[in-house]
């Protein structure tokens, strides 16, 4: 059998297996133990990076909870049970989620909100944190309406946002029609900034919302392939966006 039919059912290589084993390397020709032995390392590296990163952050949540129900773990038991916080929030979050989704406890929570919503610092915090929280879920009760591109945070440069919500006539915020965008921060999207931007200056972008928030808690790892191509036509940057390049007959 030749080899090419040989190699097309084979699955393609994985990420890290490419890494070890790059395309430029000329076949038949060995490569020498010290490349051989710094490629693996650099391998490891990446595989360890993230299991660490995430088993740190397990365990910060891990202890978190326990030091936070320690107190109903030696009154219930006399002594600290690793675990039971975890446990216990787990609990908890199982009974919002059955109180929520009951009308009486609706009516509850709804008025725990009211009473949020009249704490001079709660009511912004509170607020922010539970749009956020909906714009991440999928399902038609997000808050945020577009993903945009503006002109943020200075001239030249260009910012994804959420539009929250619009004025389709002049305000005390905007003499024109304009955008309420709230421009998140990377990787933890529940912080940014809230930016007033005409609809002039406004690029939608022809994106869902679960994908641009990808998109900024990904760091710009998980880019929309829509959003790499060409630009469409009749879309332009915001004002003062980015300048086309010059032309080969401009150049000196």
């Amino acid at each position: 059998m030749p080899h090419e039919m040989a190699d097309t059912g084979r699955q393609p290589p994985t990420f890290y297996r490419r890494l070890a084993e790059p395309a430029g390397r000329s076949g038949g020709r060995r490569r020498s133990f010290g490349s051989w032995l710094r490629r693996r390392f650099v391998v490891g590296f990446l595989v360890a990076l993230p299991l660490v990163v995430t088993l740190f952050f397990a365990r910060f949540l891990f202890q978190l909870f326990d030091r936070w129900f320690r107190p109903v773990s030696h009154q219930l038991f006399g002594r600290e049970i690793p675990g039971l916080g975890l446990l216990l929030v787990l609990a908890v979050m199982l009974l919002l989620g059955v109180i929520a989704t009951n009308v009486v406890g609706g009516r509850l929570l709804a008025a725990l909100e009211r009473l949020f919503a009249r704490v001079p610092l709660l009511s912004p915090i509170y607020q922010s944190a539970r749009q956020v929280t909906e714009a991440i879920q999928i399902g038609d009760t997000a808050k945020f309406r577009k993903v945009v591109l503006i002109e943020f945070p200075g001239p030249g440069l260009t910012s994804v946002g959420f539009v929250t919500s619009e004025t389709g006539v002049p305000t005390s915020l905007c003499p024109e029609p304009a955008y309420l965008v709230f421009v998140p921060t990377t990787p933890n999207p529940t912080t940014g900034f809230l930016v007033t931007v005409p609809k002039r200056s406004v690029k939608v972008l022809d994106v869902p919302i679960e994908d641009g928030v990808k998109m900024v808690m990904s760091g710009g790892l998980l880019v929309p392939p829509s959003l790499l191509g060409a630009p469409v036509a009749g879309q332009p940057l915001p004002a003062g966006g980015v300048p086309e390049p010059p032309a080969a007959d401009d150049l000196p």
